[in-house]
């Protein structure tokens, strides 16, 4: 067991305004610097790409929500298709310690397909795939995410269309194996804690398979979905109020609902270790409000574990360094300056809270 905190701030959560907004700073010219490096052609063809290159062409942009959001093509998550189709969605794979997610931009119309396919594909172990959505479908009279699930009973099953029946000259080749299916609305109820929507769901796809020992074949497969809409986080900006502490009560909602079935039935919140599969995160872009919920995630995970206990007066700050693996990951995560101060923030309100004998959460 750790030893108890002292009660005096660390270092780290003891920072003017001054200081964290040099370290921003700071963080924005080294994410210049990647992005230029991606841009610039190997010196010869016998050097590597850059690990912050970019894939291009129509049939990339044609699934991307924005055109200056993108993930490095050295880590992306690739759809499993087969020969030459194209296997790209908008989606990062984020590891950091233990803890692994997926940060994604919010579905376009056309992406429906790809967001299941990518579901069902990395959230292969037992237990639910656990998604958290921190946009609303539209704000400011703006699309920012395409309504990819059921809202309501009248709605279920959502069809997930096949992508190969409705092929688009922008797409490139087609997966070939006419993945599809349904999602299915088991229930829908608000968490007041969390102020969040909890759907649970049930995703059923089939897909085909040609030239087998019985000739044409159809795989069935079935995964439950915990889906939390959470919609009190104003693009750019932070929440506030009462959503800033619901948010942190989704945080620990998203990682308890996630955690691998235990022999004794039991899951804790702050385990670093019994995860099942990696939580799906998207806002709109995938990387502001996206990367501050991992961010704040992870953090708070090392709190409560008692991993930023005494840490040595050497100018040692794990926020930025958390926001810095990030952006090595996916390009602007944690994206605002706000957003970069709030981590600050709700780490400096927990910890307090911690050493006063306050709940965790």
């Amino acid at each position: 067991m750790a030893a108890p905190p002292t009660t005096q701030l660390p270092a780290f959560l003891n920072q003017t305004r001054a200081q964290l907004h040099a370290k921003f700073v700071d963080l924005e010219w080294q994410q210049r610097n990647r992005l230029l490096q991606g841009t610039q052609s190997p010196t010869s063809p016998s050097d590597p790409p850059s690990p912050w290159s970019r894939l291009t062409g129509d049939a990339i942009s044609a699934r991307n929500r924005y055109l200056n959001v993108e993930p490095y093509a050295h880590n992306r998550v690739k759809l499993k298709v087969a020969g030459a189709a194209n296997d790209y969605i908008n989606a990062s794979p984020i590891v950091l310690g233990k803890r692994r997610y997926i940060a994604t931009q919010g579905p376009k119309d056309t992406n429906v397909n790809h967001f299941y396919r990518m579901l069902a594909q990395e959230c292969s172990g037992p237990g639910p795939a656990v998604v958290v959505m921190l946009t609303q479908t539209h704000e400011a009279g703006r699309e920012k995410c395409f309504q990819y699930y059921p809202l309501s009973a009248e709605e279920s099953p959502l069809v997930v269309p096949d992508e190969d029946e409705d092929e688009d000259e922008n797409e490139g080749h087609v997966a070939g194996d006419h993945f599809h299916g349904e999602v299915e609305l088991q229930s829908v109820e608000v968490d007041g804690s969390s102020r969040s929507e909890v759907r649970s769901m049930r995703l059923r796809t089939r897909t085909s398979t040609e030239g087998g020992m019985t000739g044409n074949e159809t795989l069935k497969r079935e995964k439950e979905i915990r889906h939390l809409l959470f919609s009190g986080w104003p693009d750019v900006l932070i929440p506030e109020g009462e959503d800033r502490q619901a948010l942190i009560q989704l945080v620990h909602l998203s990682n308890t609902l996630n955690q691998a079935p235990s022999t004794n039935g039991h899951a804790s919140a702050t385990n670093h270790d019994s995860q099942s599969n990696p939580r799906i995160i998207h806002c709109s872009a995938g990387v502001g409000r996206s990367g501050t919920f991992i961010a704040l995630d992870y953090l708070l995970s090392l709190l409560y574990a008692g991993e930023l206990d005494h840490l040595a007066e050497d100018g040692m700050d794990p926020i930025a360094e958390t926001v810095d693996l990030l952006r090595q990951q996916r390009m602007m995560m944690v994206q605002g300056e706000a957003q970069f101060n709030f981590l600050y923030e709700v780490l400096r309100e927990r910890w307090e809270a911690r050493v006063g004998g306050g709940s965790q959460v």
